[in-house]
């Protein structure tokens, strides 16, 4: 009877599942941050592409500013000590696009805002990668202008600008910018402003006109990484929490507890709960009931003290003693039933042979002397010392059954 719920081998491969369960949250837990992705090729901070975002997002969490993508109700989470980045929102004619960016802009003290620019469509073969991109008209970054109250017309040159003013330079071919008499230009050139400002009571908006700055494309082209780090930067006071929209991009999406455990990576762990709920509930059926009465320490009859004697005499060496002092009380007992005359033992040894070469065994007798004499010199010769054992018991049967008495 076992004393577990499981037997060995089932505990050891519970313990292998545990071992693997205990290191792949260990992973989780370390590189979750990995997976927490989305099939994204547009103009956002889950996208790799061209023109996607991830890159700059990547670089503030390196440089160490604590970034959040936020999903849901954007406005709500724009606190004191948060800088909101609202990077190419698609207003466009999509319904209450432009009253979030109102609500957004209302609630946030901080903002970086960045004009949407191009378009892009995905690979057929490859959905997360950039197949084709295309400019959008101008009257759609001027939608977002609109939404956040600020007069300004956007502008596209249709030449490479270098003489721009501002620290540092940006590296651009056909830049989007900005004229406008509200905003306090940061960087910009003779047509008109790259990245401008608005600081009021409580409240500072930074506008970056041209996305190609922290697109993946542009962001690592001359200084326009050190540009864009130094826009947040101007926003970001020390211990800043980087919010960045992902409303405006289609990603919308209401918090459930639900859909995130079952979401990879979260399922992983959902399923290990299970698992151990499902043990649990295993073992505890199997120990359902009155408790089993424990072993008793020793078994009740004569089997349970043969079984020890026999093991102890095994252990010890001591057979062959055992096997001499049975082969000596085989013959007693045969001489005893057989009525053999005298006490002395060396004459009931001479009647005891020739009483079993008159029977026919005196053979048997002497070759059982002999193997009783050598098994002495072979302690360990556990087999040997049992198959004697059963010639002396069949020797003393005969003899005694011959006779017509009783063992």
């Amino acid at each position: 009877m076992s004393d577990g719920a499981f037997s060995s081998r089932a505990a050891r491969r519970l313990a292998a599942v545990a071992g693997v369960s205990l290191a792949a949250s260990g992973l989780l837990a370390v590189f979750g941050d990995a997976f927490d992705d989305l099939p994204s090729f547009g103009a956002d901070s889950y996208s790799r592409s061209a023109i996607g975002h991830h890159a700059f997002v990547r670089l503030l969490r390196d440089l160490g500013f604590p970034v959040i993508a936020s999903r849901h109700r954007t406005a709500s989470k724009a606190s004191e000590g948060t800088v909101l980045v609202l990077a190419e929102p698609q207003i466009g004619a999509l319904e209450g696009r432009a009253e979030a960016v109102e609500e957004m802009w209302d609630q946030a003290s901080r903002m970086l805002v960045v004009l949407p620019k191009r378009f892009g469509a995905p690979r057929k073969d490859r959905p997360r990668w950039l197949g084709a991109a295309e400019l959008l008209p101008v009257a759609e970054a001027e939608r977002v202008l609109e939404a956040l109250s600020v007069e300004a017309e956007v502008v596209r040159p249709e030449r490479s600008v270098a003489d721009w003013k501002g620290a540092p330079a940006p590296t651009l071919e056909r830049p989007q910018l900005l004229v406008s008499e509200e905003l306090e230009p940061l960087v910009s050139t003779a047509e008109g402003m790259l990245a401008g400002e608005i600081v009021g009571d409580g409240w500072h908006l930074v506008v970056l006109a041209d996305p190609d700055v922290i697109a993946t494309h542009g962001l690592g082209k001359g200084a326009n990484a050190e540009l864009a780090v130094r826009l947040v930067e101007r926003l970001a006071g020390e211990g800043a929490t980087i919010l960045v929209d992902e409303t405006q991009h289609g990603w919308e999406s209401s918090p459930s507890l639900v859909r995130e455990l079952l979401r990879w990576p979260l399922v992983l762990a959902t399923l290990q709960a299970a698992l151990a709920l499902g043990l649990l509930a295993w073992a505890a059926l199997v120990r359902f009931g009155r408790a089993r009465r424990p072993r008793p320490e020793l078994a009740p009859g004569k089997g349970f003290l043969v079984d020890n004697t026999a093991a102890l005499l095994r252990h010890g060496g001591h057979l062959a003693p055992a096997v001499s002092a049975y082969w000596r009380a085989a013959k007693e007992q045969v001489a005893s039933a057989l009525r053999a005359p005298g006490e002395r033992s060396e004459a009931r040894e001479a009647w005891l042979a020739r009483v079993a070469e008159a029977r026919g065994r005196g053979d048997r007798l002497a070759a059982l002397e002999r193997r009783v004499a050598a098994l002495a010199e072979r302690p360990r010769a556990h087999e040997e010392a049992v198959r004697i054992a059963l010639e002396v018991h069949r020797f003393r049967e005969e003899m005694i059954d011959g006779s017509g008495g009783h063992s």
